[in-house]
């Protein structure tokens, strides 16, 4: 078992919630505009409900599952950058924003997302997964067995984190694969226009496209 903060109780917070508390982990979730549904998720999934600074201390894992907009403010809430320090926060924010006056992929001056959030808190040990696919997908897709069961990839610049975080994800029904460090040539792949994203994998499939893609840009073709 292991406690699980959540900061961000929307499609993938919430889902995440169902899927950790279902497999035993011990979970608060928290950052919420409405505290009814916040308290409402906690008893329909049976973790506890609090603010996102006691998300951290409650958690010896972190989950920051908010809009890229509010970035930020859910770090601050969390009692700013130092707080996380040495906390493993996985990240499962995508940068989506307003470009050119429409909902689009914000142009992070070839940052990977995951570096551009990682920096933020250079304390924490960031681990970038499922934020492939969508919330309704994981629901639906988690916990199949055998050859359909679905790839859920991350990255991480610290190999120590690697274990942890493929545990948590087969825990929640998923295969781990990992696409590498947060380098754009390697988490980006996994990241919106990226070659990975939005796209059902399976293990071996998964394994070789990694391998294949792994220190290239990511080519843009991959869903926005």
């Amino acid at each position: 078992m292991t406690r699980i903060g959540i900061i961000g109780s929307g499609h993938i917070g919430g889902n995440l919630a169902r899927l950790f508390t279902a497999a035993g982990h011990d979970v608060l979730v928290s950052f919420s505009t409405d505290p009814a549904k916040l308290a409402g998720l906690a008893a329909d999934t049976g973790a506890a409900a609090g603010t996102p600074a006691q998300a951290v201390a409650h958690g010896e894992v972190v989950v920051l599952s908010v809009p890229w907009r509010v970035v930020d403010e859910a770090i601050e809430q969390a009692g700013g950058p130092g707080a996380l320090d040495g906390r493993t926060v996985i990240d499962t924010t995508n940068q989506f924003g307003q470009v050119d006056g429409r909902f689009g992929v914000l142009d992070l001056g070839g940052q990977s997302a995951a570096t551009h959030n990682a920096a933020k808190v250079p304390g924490a040990i960031w681990v970038k997964a499922f934020n492939t696919l969508t919330a309704g997908f994981q629901a639906s897709a988690a916990g199949r067995t055998g050859p359909d069961r679905v790839v859920m990839f991350y990255a991480t610049d610290h190999d120590a984190a690697a274990g942890l975080a493929e545990e948590l994800i087969t825990s929640a029904g998923f295969d781990p694969v990992r696409t590498g460090t947060l380098a754009r040539t390697e988490v980006g792949h996994q990241e919106p226009k990226g070659d990975l994203y939005g796209e059902e994998f399976h293990h071996d499939d998964a394994v070789a496209a990694v391998a294949r893609l792994r220190g290239t840009p990511p080519s843009g073709k991959g869903r926005p």
